[in-house]
């Protein structure tokens, strides 16, 4: 099976292929020997020419086609540490001006790229057919979004964020903090240093990487803070600020009313996970992304690296296979499970690290045997090799039943498995000959039969 982001460049190259076997076939019927002699390199061409594909392919598991949307097109320079970071994770980057004409997501129903960056926080209305619709469709089709602002974020870009559950502050605002201000040359009152400590930064290592706390350095920041909807339990907070972080127009005299986000509540880079497991990530400042921000002493290269793998499904991607169930001391699901009986679940579960399918490790991933409501919860113990089960007992409660595995956490995709099952009561034949909770019932009855005969004889022997 060959992907189908490589689908049309496989089909070139096999069509070549299949030429070539058949110009060699046509010399077999001259000499048979030439065949024989050619085979082998055949397969070695075909070998080789897929490992270069491949070679070439981002270590994505959603595609590496990206289309990136600029406010014009030499921002590239300022912006190439960072692009060139994904070209070399094996990223097609596709540059546009957010306002080109000739702009479109999709062509003849299929979309035409993986992933999309914006780094286009000035523009008014995107050109061609990329409009707030498309780029929400885009994201409810499962593909990804990373969007980058300023303080002179547009009424466009704050759309787009608004649907994604996220809030930017007023127009000309900046993040300021008068005690954790940059300490380099690219230092001001707007440019704030982020230490990423357990109070700033999400500590999520498939997010945030896995670099360790005392070798990171801090983060520098000049852009505008933004805050997420009360009640959206999809969005995660990535870097906030500190408790003496506020944001202001440093421009104007501070008023009381003029400050509506500070201390930590000031979020600096947040992402979104869909239902869908599509992923947005919304950074306040796209100047963090920059080359000079890059070379100053600072982790932003580090962290928007680790932050660009997460959004563009590097890592964190969860999968499900080998599911079963049987009773205990067989192999095979009955069609019917009777209660009281003895279940075993098992299912392997594998984590995308970026490279390969690894074996998931986790002891929080829960089973949950439900009918209307769950009857029987339990933990499913993991393995070395990803394999996770658990036994237990099904209730004595017949009807038709669903075994679910819910599993939600940050960072990861979800994983949502379901297997309906029905469970029937005993038959007539399947009950104990005596049941030791009838056993009153048994006593009774064995008393009025002797009270009865107590009674007859007394009836027939006395006068």
């Amino acid at each position: 099976g060959i992907n189908a982001e490589y689908g049309e460049g496989y089909c070139c190259v096999l069509s070549l292929l299949q030429t070539t076997r058949a110009r060699l076939e046509r010399d077999q019927e001259r000499d048979p020997r030439i065949m024989e002699q050619c085979r082998s390199v055949w397969l070695m061409l075909c070998a080789f020419i897929l490992f270069c594909s491949l070679r070439c392919s981002a270590d994505s598991a959603s595609g590496n086609n990206v289309l990136v949307l600029l406010d014009n097109t030499a921002m590239q320079q300022s912006y190439s540490l960072f692009f060139n970071q994904l070209k070399d994770r094996g990223y097609k980057l596709n540059f546009f001006s957010a306002e080109d004409p000739s702009l479109t997501l999709t062509e003849y129903g299929e979309y035409l790229y993986d992933h999309l960056i914006i780094f286009a926080p000035t523009v008014e209305e995107f050109g061609g057919l990329v409009d707030v619709p498309s780029i929400l469709d885009f994201i409810d089709e499962g593909h990804n979004v990373l969007l980058a602002g300023d303080s002179t974020v547009s009424d466009l870009s704050r759309e787009i964020a608004s649907e994604c559950g996220i809030e930017f502050d007023d127009e000309g605002t900046y993040v300021l903090d008068h005690f954790h201000s940059g300490q380099s040359d690219v230092a001001d009152h707007t440019t704030v240093s982020i230490s990423t400590s357990e109070d700033t930064m999400l500590q999520e290592p498939v997010i945030t990487g896995s670099k360790r706390q005392s070798d990171r350095k801090p983060v520098l920041f000049k852009g505008i803070a933004h805050t997420i909807k009360e009640g959206n339990g999809l969005n995660i907070a990535i870097l906030r600020g500190y408790d003496t972080t506020y944001s202001s127009n440093p421009y104007e005299p501070i008023k009381a009313t003029s400050t509506s986000i500070m201390g930590s509540n000031t979020i600096l880079v947040s992402a979104l996970q869909a239902r869908n497991n599509a992923r947005v990530v919304v950074s306040g400042s796209i100047q963090m992304f920059s080359d000079r921000y890059f070379t100053s002493s600072s982790d932003n290269e580090y962290l928007t690296a680790e932050i660009s793998k997460w959004c563009f499904k590097e890592r964190g991607i969860l999968r499900a296979h080998n599911l079963t169930h049987h009773r205990i001391g067989e192999t095979q699901a009955p069609q019917m499970y009777r209660v009281k009986d003895e279940i075993t679940y098992s299912v392997v579960i594998e984590e995308f690290d970026g490279k390969q399918w690894i074996p998931f490790q986790s002891h929080n991933v829960q089973l949950e045997f439900t009918m209307l409501d769950p009857y029987v919860r339990t933990f499913l113990k993991p393995s070395t090799r990803g394999l996770y089960t658990a036994t237990f007992t099904v209730p004595d409660v017949y009807g038709v039943y669903s075994f679910k595995v819910n599993y939600h956490q940050i960072g990861y995709s979800t994983l949502s498995l379901k297997t309906i099952q029905s469970v029937r009561p005993f038959r007539h034949d399947e009950y104990e000959r005596f049941i030791k909770t009838a056993n009153p019932y048994y006593t009774s009855c064995i008393s009025m039969l002797v009270g009865v005969f107590v009674l007859f004889v007394f009836l027939l022997f006395t006068k």
